[in-house]
């Protein structure tokens, strides 16, 4: 693969280079095979052998010697359970067959075969639809039942209608009913005749499903109906072409399939029906290996010979989910670094679909290139679906502020969050007059005005992106075009299949991601095409709706012919009839694997079964738990038989974590059965122990052993220090011995050295500046060369430069009220001392609070009532100190030089003389006033005492002097509740005193120049706004910071 080297550009963003493309010729991968005994040439046989034993690869050989023996292609049919298993089959059956040619498709899944039957005798359009979508049918008519009140549903159950599980209960229901070929009348009859009103209602509500698809003018049937519509047109079954039918995993098939199966083969001259039912794992969509154990065969056929060779397996248990996910990303990695082994010849497989994010997240973290079928996830929460999604419902209706800047940071936009912060703040200093958000929706809409100098221009290339895709999609509406061409607009105008066709042609972890997005945008326009075909007329809205109804993972078109080279993510019911040179079974914990819920308990899904079934009358004890759990032994049993050389189990063993987590019971079993399992126990008394010893040593008890060291297989565990193999992890390990104060000189200097070697290469985190934890600061200059101290943040210096200096900025990024509310308390102050008149004073005051104070309409009448309160004491206390205390200014200057080294600059709330003495007075807005034995301590008013004995008045300022007499300060709490306005007075400071404190002002300044601030823990610490940056707090500290 070739790339160019010159990138292009679209919209402002440099587009990746496009890799040119050369096909290779993938060389043959399959070779004929010797059998111990001849293979199937006529008659009916029942082919059985566990995994690993050559059941498929014997029919494939069975159905090349028919052809040739001179068989006709077009005579041969292979049935297989699903598409998945029918698609991998197929391969092998083209690379051998590459001479050969048939009139139609030679393998099919079963559902495949009853639609081609139907197709032939139908002249009307035939159509399977996806569960997703009959889901979505489903809870449509369900909430019609919640509104109008409909159906036969009994009384205590109404109430749970609309919710998703009930519907989804609802939907197994009928597919089991189906299955075994239940009509409505025949559903409704057995709930009258079994006292089962449940199974009434469900036959009602199948009548009206049937008669709304009827309805809807097409002939949509599941995949349960499909094989029902099959086998009630005999015809179909008698005169069918095929001369060789072959069935692949028939312990999968349900009984209708099995029927099915049976009607083809009277008239065919070779029948193979093979399985193994030890992997009968389907029981919960009505799958049954009856049809194998009941076929009537002439021949038998048991395969016991294992073809593979296969490693020891190895079972990990790990003290954390966190170490489980490095244990499998390590072993996925050393597999294909270290020994060689294709991405796509390692799989891991998990018990259900909810852990394959989990796990997904954690290899691509790892750099390991992932890929997870597309039928395990729901289309409309792939992200990029999701993001044109938005797009195509913001052609027509108005998205809310969220959803718009979602689509701003998506894919569609490509802006990050603080580039959106940005764009934002420029709009609303182009057009301050609104919010930014609002003009945004405008600007997106309307003529792109002349921004000027406000926006950036990476800024403008954001505006310009979504503005295109959304006036591709406009002008396509406009044009009358369909769903489907209204979708191709607007992705084309994103822009993002040229780097994602890159990305993926390059591979990687990336690669696979881009993969993955593809993928979706072609089930995007699968759904979009199909839609389109059945509503011609439907507006885009219509469409958008549908796709987001579908919750379930949604079935589609396999078009790939190559494999993707990526691990593949799976559950154990996906890797059904699958095989890797490499698996790994994660997290198999006790709880969720064996899951022993029963299914369809509303309904008595399981009641239904054994009636139909085994003629079990309902109400009949009858314990489901052993079946259940064979089940689940028989999925494990699945799961831990797919590879061919190297198996890794790994498990989490955590009974003292938050959460509790046991290995799974079939762990035990599989090592009781004579697996190599080396060392088990071994290392989950290790795990134990080192739990332990860790624990002792935060608690500074004595260690009487040092904790075992981590190694490799078969030696003791350490489940904490698992590494895994990638450059990011190598990287971290490096640092983390760099930064450790215990480790040697020469261990320093040697990490050091490779760590500059990589950072050299350009590998991202070697280099120290990349550190988050670096300790170097950004500058050796002063913060600001200054020598002044405001009395009001003397206090806050003495308890914690680092809150002094900062809690300003982060109360004024807040903005908080408490703020404005004490300022307006000093303004109006500060008017009655200024001789303005209070009345006045109080009405412009209070209206100004009630301007900026934001609180919800039932509180606002309070919060007039508290502020208007508070002002009347203030003007309380003013009246009733008038005839006492003389004012001599209000927001007094202050600026007074104290030796040398410092000054005091600030603004006395009101200064006042008693007698000879001046006096401090401070109002404060708190609720709380301090004790006397405070008060006497305050700094504040003590810094001002100070400013006081040296300096002078002159021109209505305190200015630097020969000091003056001084009374002392009071504290005024008028938002105390109290009867009276309470007041705390600070006596006179001795001035011996005072000198003493005047020594504590340069550290103080020293301080507050910098570069380093120093955070000290006090009383106040538990209200600081800075805990989260704080080092002396918990949560302050970086989360790199491995050694503090």
């Amino acid at each position: 693969m070739n790339y160019n080297p010159h990138a292009a550009t679209r919209a402002g963003v440099i587009l990746p280079p496009s890799p040119q493309v050369r096909l290779v010729a993938r060389p043959a991968t399959h070779h004929a095979r010797q059998w111990d005994f001849d293979l199937p040439a006529q008659g009916t046989w029942r082919v059985r052998g566990g995994a690993g034993t050559g059941v498929s690869s014997l029919l494939i050989d069975t159905v090349i010697a028919q052809i040739e023996a001179g068989a006709d292609p077009s005579g041969i049919l292979v049935v297989a359970a699903s598409k998945e298993s029918g698609s991998l089959l197929r391969r092998e059956l083209s690379e051998r067959l590459h001479d050969y040619s048939a009139q139609a498709s030679m393998v099919r899944s079963v559902h495949s075969l009853a639609f081609a039957l139907l197709r032939q005798a139908s002249p009307e359009t035939i159509r399977l639809i996806t569960g997703a979508e009959q889901d979505a049918v489903i809870r449509e008519l369900l909430q019609g039942h919640v509104v109008d009140g409909r159906g036969l549903w009994p009384s205590e159950i109404r109430p749970a209608l609309g919710y998703v599980g009930f519907a989804r209960q609802l939907r197994d229901f009928l597919l089991r009913a189906i299955e075994r070929g239940l009509a409505p009348a025949d559903l409704e009859g057995l709930g009258y005749e079994y006292a089962q009103p449940m199974w009434t209602a469900a036959g009602d509500f199948l009548r009206e499903y049937e008669r709304t698809q009827a309805l809807a003018g097409a002939n949509s049937y599941s995949a349960a109906e499909l094989l029902n519509q099959v086998l009630l047109r005999p015809q179909l079954t008698r005169s069918h072409p095929w001369h060789t039918i072959i069935v692949d995993d028939a312990q999968l098939l349900d009984p209708t399939a099995g029927r099915l199966i049976e009607a083809l083969v009277p008239d065919a001259r070779l029948v193979v029906v093979a399985g193994d039912p030890d992997q009968a794992v389907f029981a919960f969509r009505g799958a049954s290996s009856q049809f194998l154990q009941d076929f009537r065969a002439e021949h038998e056929l048991n395969l016991t010979r294992a073809w593979r060779t296969p490693s020891p397996a190895c079972v990990s248990i790990v003290d954390s989910r966190g170490t489980l996910r490095d244990v499998v990303a390590d072993t996925v990695r050393r597999r294909h670094l270290e020994d060689g082994i294709a991405w796509h010849e390692i799989a891991v497989i998990v018990r259900s679909t909810g852990e394959l994010a989990a796990v997904r997240r954690s290899l691509l973290a790892s750099g390991v290139p992932v890929h997870i079928s597309p039928t395990d996830v729901v289309l409309s929460q792939q992200r990029l679906v999701k993001a044109i999604l938005l797009a195509l419902r913001s052609l027509e209706e108005e998205l809310s502020n969220t959803e718009l800047e979602e689509l701003i940071t998506g894919p569609v936009g490509g802006a990050d969050p603080v580039t959106l912060r940005r764009l934002i703040r420029g709009l609303r200093r182009w057009r301050p007059q609104e919010r930014g958000i609002t003009t945004l929706r405008e600007v997106l809409r309307g003529p792109l005005p002349d921004f000027k100098n406000l926006l950036t221009e990476r800024e403008l290339a954001i505006l310009g992106r979504v503005r295109g895709v959304l006036g591709a999609g406009l002008e396509a509406i406009e044009a009358g075009a369909s769903v489907e061409e209204i979708l191709w607009a607007v992705w084309q105008a994103t822009g993002l299949d040229t780097r994602l066709q890159a990305s993926a042609l390059r591979g990687g972890a990336t690669g696979s991601q881009a993969d993955r997005d593809l993928d979706a945008i072609m089930a995007l326009f699968d759904g979009a095409g199909d839609f389109a075909e059945r509503r011609p007329g439907a507006e885009i809205a219509s469409f958008v709706r549908h796709i987001n109804e579908q919750e379930l993972p949604t079935g589609v078109r396999d078009r790939r012919s190559a494999i993707p080279e990526a691990v593949e993510i799976l559950t154990a019911h996906g890797a059904v009839g699958r095989e890797w040179d490499t698996v790994v079974v994660a997290a198999p914990q006790e709880g969720a694997w064996p899951s022993l819920g029963e299914t369809g308990s509303i309904f008595g899904q399981e009641d239904l079964i054994d009636l139909l079934d085994s003629g079990i009358i309902p109400g009949t004890p009858v314990s489901h738990g052993a079946v259940r759990l064979a089940e689940e032994r028989r999925l494990f049993h699945v799961a831990t038989t797919r590879h061919r050389r190297r198996l890794l189990i790994a498990a989490v063993d955590s009974p003292e974590g938050d959460e509790v987590e046991e290995p799974s019971r079939f762990i035990a079993e599989f090592a009781e059965a004579g697996v190599d399992v080396p060392g088990q126990q071994a290392r989950r008394a290790a795990a134990r122990k080192l739990r332990r010893t860790r624990l002792s040593r935060e608690l500074g008890l004595d260690v009487a052993e040092p904790a075992p060291i981590a190694a490799r297989e078969g030696l003791e565990v350490d489940p904490l220090s698992v590494s895994v193999l990638s450059v990011p992890a190598f990287v971290a390990q490096l640092r983390r011995v760099v930064c450790n104060p215990q480790a040697g000189e020469s261990e320093k200097a040697q990490a050091a050295r490779q760590l500059a070697r990589m950072a050299q290469a350009g590998i991202p985190g070697a280099h120290p500046q990349q550190w988050a934890n670096a300790r170097a600061v950004a500058s050796n200059v002063a913060l600001k060369d200054k020598d002044s101290l405001s009395p009001s943040r003397v206090e806050a210096l003495v308890n914690c430069p680092l809150n002094a200096m900062l809690a300003g900025v982060a109360e004024s990024a807040d903005n908080p009220i408490h703020l404005v509310r004490g300022t307006l308390a000093h303004a109006f102050f500060e008017a009655l001392g200024r001789g303005v008149d209070k009345r006045e004073a109080f009405e412009l005051t209070l209206d100004a609070y009630l301007s900026v104070v934001e609180c919800p309409p039932w509180q606002r009448a309070s919060e007039e009532e508290a502020f208007a309160t508070l002002l009347d004491r203030i003007a309380v206390w003013a009246n009733e100190t008038a005839g006492v205390l003389e004012t001599r200014g209000v927001e007094v200057p202050v600026s007074v030089r104290i030796g040398e080294e410092a000054s005091i600059h600030g603004y006395i709330d009101r200064l006042v003389q008693a007698g000879e003495d001046f006096v401090v007075v401070d109002l404060k807005t708190g609720k709380t006033p301090p004790s006397q034995a405070q008060a006497q301590d305050n700094l504040q008013l003590k810094t001002y005492q100070l400013a006081l004995a040296h300096g002078k008045w002159e021109e209505g300022a305190i200015v630097t002097g020969p000091g003056l007499p001084r009374g002392g300060g009071i504290l005024v709490y008028p938002g105390a509740h109290t009867v009276k306005v309470p007041t705390r007075e600070q006596a006179a400071v001795p001035p011996e005193e005072l000198e003493e404190f005047a020594q504590q002002l340069p550290p103080l300044l020293a301080q507050m120049r910098g570069p380093l601030l120093r955070a000290r823990e006090n009383p106040t610490c538990e209200r600081c706004r800075l805990r989260t940056i704080c080092p002396v707090q918990k949560e302050g500290r970086l989360a790199t910071d491995a050694h503090d």
